[in-house]
């Protein structure tokens, strides 16, 4: 088995059917490898608030607010206006791109993801294939094509909480730091404040031979200074993408030595 720090990114990628990185997510929390966050990954998914900071929040997984608050309550609006905009398409004009491309729409999916070109790739087939399945082999009539779309958008919210709950049991917490990060922290000026605490809680674990990979989907800030954060912390950045393609390997690839996983 091999052991993985994770960003905020992949806890939001297997909670949402409709994340950009829900499928590389997926397998990632499919095998038996040991997945550790910390408290500020959690601050930032469910309880980051813009009257809070990650030192005065109460920090749990039960909380509804951060990233997790944001994604979930933009499809609990949608799905109402979904339900609008629906009645107003007349039967012939309604095919399954028509479906996928409203929600992309009214989720604001657009607003969040570049390139866009990253939506057909990654989050359209995850919708298509759902409301291929909830239509089947009916006629799409606009009744049709709104209860698929209530659907979609019950489901994703229904998952998201049964995700949620599962993330609390599945993943470990990462152990309280010991000993002065300052000179690291300093040194690590090129990412994000909050960033910088999510690596040190990597690197202090690191240095006591529990894991030496980070897994992000942060291709701008944390991966594009890979080699930067591994010279100052000796951790690796690793791309969920990249990581946790469309393959097995990863399955295997977790022969360790000293607690740190080698490939």
């Amino acid at each position: 088995m091999a052991r993985y720090f994770l960003d905020t990114g992949p806890i939001v990628g297997i909670t949402f059917l409709h994340d950009l990185w829900r499928t590389e997510s997926e397998r990632l929390f499919d095998t038996d490898n040991t997945l550790y966050t910390c408290q500020t990954a959690v601050y930032e998914y469910c309880n980051r608030t813009d009257s809070n900071s990650v030192e005065t929040a109460d920090i749990d997984w039960e909380t509804e607010e951060g990233r997790f608050g944001d994604k979930f309550s933009t499809v609990r609006a949608a799905q109402g206006n979904l339900d609008i905009k629906l009645r107003s398409y007349d039967d012939d004009e309604l095919d399954l791109d028509t479906l996928v491309d409203l929600f992309i729409t009214e989720a604001r999916i657009k607003e969040n993801v570049f390139p866009q070109s990253l939506i057909d790739e990654y989050i359209r087939p995850n919708l298509e294939d759902f409301l291929s399945e909830e239509i089947g082999d009916q006629d799409l009539t606009s009744k049709v094509a709104r209860q698929a779309m209530d659907a979609l958008c019950d489901t994703i919210q229904t998952q998201a909480r049964n995700k949620k709950n599962r993330l609390k049991r599945r993943v470990k917490m990462a152990p309280e730091q010991d000993g002065d990060w300052e000179m690291e922290k300093r040194q690590l000026d090129f990412v994000g404040y909050r960033d910088r605490l999510i690596l040190c809680d990597a690197a202090f674990m690191k240095d006591r031979g529990l894991l030496d990979k980070v897994v992000t989907v942060d291709s701008n800030h944390m991966y594009d200074n890979q080699k930067k954060i591994e010279a100052i912390l000796g951790i690796r950045i690793l791309l969920v993408k990249d990581e946790f393609a469309d393959d097995t390997s990863y399955l295997t690839s977790g022969a360790e030595s000293k607690g740190q996983d080698t490939d």
